[in-house]
């Protein structure tokens, strides 16, 4: 496009009372501006459409509770079932491993990561914590266990203590009589152990103190972080790259080994960490364009979440009663008996090493008609994953899918009361699941864009309030003025990009002598 004398004449002038004194700048349109004589475009407005939760794929035993929680707290039910199925998927876990091969060694491990989105005041925490009840009833149980038995322990170490006096006195004894006297056995160490804490849900602590818990619990627990946007600012700082690296490999499981001075070497046999969490919407958009960006944010820590971003409820009204006990109780019974189920009550499978001794984790795989169901869904998620239309950071969260169906069908084999080999209702139920958090990972990937969006409007709101001059500004006129929204370098830059994309401004490349200059002017409607 070619800039007629009269544009040329007015931006000559804007960037004249902006630039230094000296040679009269060179004017360059970029290849790809924008016809300022066509009509704008509209700028994206509003979230992608979203599946309703499908009730019907929820275990029997929380399927009551999740609806009754969801309508007496008068939020939506997917904040208590995406924790509930979270939960139970890390009671699982504790259990059971899946290989959904026929044949190779691939192995998943059951815990999940959960997000639920939403504003403030939508009963997001309050949701999680009724969600969570059993596993906090657990975890209360075996604090009170652990209470008695460190009682007990530091009675026997004391009897220890004064048993070990006794004998170090005979032992000189002995040795006054005779220097050659055998004592040894008088003066061995004690063979008592401290009890170690059976952990089932945690909270805020570091990484090495989560390290520690894992490595007395390997079969894991399950972190609760009311609010993830702080854990996941911590893990996104440069000093906390060892961290980060940490929760990768615990989302995975696997050995993990800490060595540090004055804590010695410890050991976590296999690191499996669930979590669940929730955040607002503006913070995921935040950490969503970072991951979209590549770069050290790019490392799949948030692709590796389950999204849960429902809908708005409807219109609020007082619903003023009494819980379900019967569903409740349900819910609670769902957990003690995952608790109290060993491999062999669920027909497990161990491997064995070349002395026929059982080696690794126990396992179950899927039936015939099970994975034949499977291996369909797998394979239009393969073709989807190698095709050229998906952006690399859904693309990278649809490949987590992977291990996210197999889990979600373990859960909700073992919640069901089954054994053995993961059958067809439990698979089919897992990708019902996997279709609706598809589609909730879309509509947060897409909200990457909405703070541009956002931003996008705030910079015309200012173009009409004339506290920008539509004859001629920079990025740095915007983001220098500290209006709300509008202080971040690069969500400017974003903005500016969307406006002139969509027709709502012109771009002129400055030839300054030095670094060019982008110079945005509003075009004609």
């Amino acid at each position: 496009m070619r800039l007629s004398h009269q544009q040329r004449e007015q931006a000559a002038a804007v960037l004249d009372s902006r630039l230094a004194v000296g040679p009269a700048p060179v004017l360059r349109i970029k290849p790809d501006a924008v016809d300022t004589k066509a009509s704008p475009l509209p700028l994206p407005s509003e979230l992608l459409p979203v599946q309703a939760l499908p009730f019907e794929a929820l275990p029997d035993a929380i399927r009551p509770w999740v609806l009754d929680v969801g309508e007496r707290m008068q939020c939506p039910p997917d904040f208590v079932a995406v924790p509930l199925l979270v939960a139970v998927a890390s009671m699982v876990g504790r259990k059971l491993t899946f290989k959904p091969q026929a044949r190779t060694d691939w192995t998943e491990r059951g815990n999940l990561w959960g997000l639920i989105v939403g504003r403030p005041g939508v009963m997001k925490s309050p949701a999680m914590a009724q969600a969570l009840a059993p596993l906090a009833r657990l975890e209360a149980q075996a604090g009170e266990q652990h209470g008695a038995a460190l009682a007990d322990f530091e009675a026997q170490q004391r009897a220890e203590e004064l048993r070990a006096k006794v004998n170090i006195k005979q032992a000189e004894g002995l040795l006054k009589r005779n220097p050659g006297a055998d004592v040894a056995h008088l003066l061995a160490a004690s063979d008592l152990q401290r009890p170690a804490r059976r952990r089932f849900l945690v909270n805020d602590l570091t990484y090495e103190a989560l390290g520690a818990v894992l490595a007395e619990n390997p079969d894991g627990v399950l972190l609760l972080r009311d609010e993830l946007r702080g854990l996941l600012v911590a893990l996104g700082k440069e000093d906390n790259a060892t961290a980060r690296a940490f929760y990768l490999q615990a989302w995975s499981g696997g050995r993990y080994t800490f060595d540090r001075i004055g804590r010695g070497t410890v050991t976590i046999p296999d690191a499996r960490l669930s979590i669940v969490g929730a955040i607002q919407p503006g913070p995921l958009a935040q950490f969503i364009r970072t991951a979209q960006r590549g770069g050290a944010g790019d490392d799949g820590l948030l692709q590796r979440f389950l999204i849960c971003w429902p809908d708005q409820p409807g219109e609020w009204r007082d619903a003023d009663t009494a819980p379900d006990s019967s569903a409740r109780r349900a819910v609670h019974a769902l957990f003690d008996r995952i608790e109290g189920l060993q491999p062999q009550d669920m027909d497990a499978q161990q491997d064995t090493d070349f002395r026929g001794e059982p080696e690794g984790l126990p396992f179950v795989r899927f039936t015939d008609e099970a994975r034949e169901l499977f291996l369909q869904w797998r394979g239009e998620l393969e073709r989807k994953l190698r095709g050229n239309d998906t952006a690399p950071a859904v693309e990278a969260a649809l490949s987590k899918f992977r291990k996210h169906v197999p889990a979600l069908a373990l859960a909700l084999h073992v919640a069901d009361e089954g054994a053995g080999a993961v059958g067809l209702q439990a698979t089919a139920r897992a990708l019902d699941l996997a279709g609706y958090f598809e589609s909730h990972l879309m509509r947060a990937y897409a909200s990457g864009a909405q703070a541009t969006v956002q931003a996008a409007r705030a910079i015309l709101h200012k173009l009409d309030a004339g506290k920008l001059d539509a004859a001629g500004f920079t990025a740095r006129d915007v983001y220098r003025a500290a209006w709300s929204g509008l202080t971040d370098r690069d969500l400017v830059a974003e903005a500016l990009d969307m406006l002139a994309a969509h027709r709502h401004l012109s771009e002129l490349t400055v030839d300054t002598g030095g670094r060019p200059q982008v110079v945005y002017s509003r075009g004609r409607r």
